[in-house]
């Protein structure tokens, strides 16, 4: 399958890039080891300075960020990544 865009890693970067890659109508495959999206915030146990989500727990975040990522269509496969080579 031919990606316009592949992203490693869906923390919030990651997915933020996703959902910005699928509202530009790219096809868009992000790639993560970990079997749950959201990176390092989901050990956190609470995020208060998020806009609009005061309060809301990491791992709820990262769920939230995945499933608005999902939603535009956006592909994931959990693999690790072993080598890039740039052609």
């Amino acid at each position: 399958m031919l990606y316009d865009v592949i992203i490693l890693g869906s923390g919030p970067a990651g997915l933020s890039a996703a959902v910005y890659a699928q509202r530009a109508c790219f096809h868009t495959l992000v790639i993560d080891e970990k079997p749950f999206s959201g990176g390092q915030i989901l050990d956190t146990y609470e995020v208060d300075n998020y806009p609009g989500l005061p309060g809301i727990s990491g791992f709820e975040l990262g769920q939230k960020f995945r499933a608005h990522a999902d939603s535009l269509g956006a592909e994931f496969v959990n693999e690790k990544v072993k080598e890039i080579r740039v052609r």
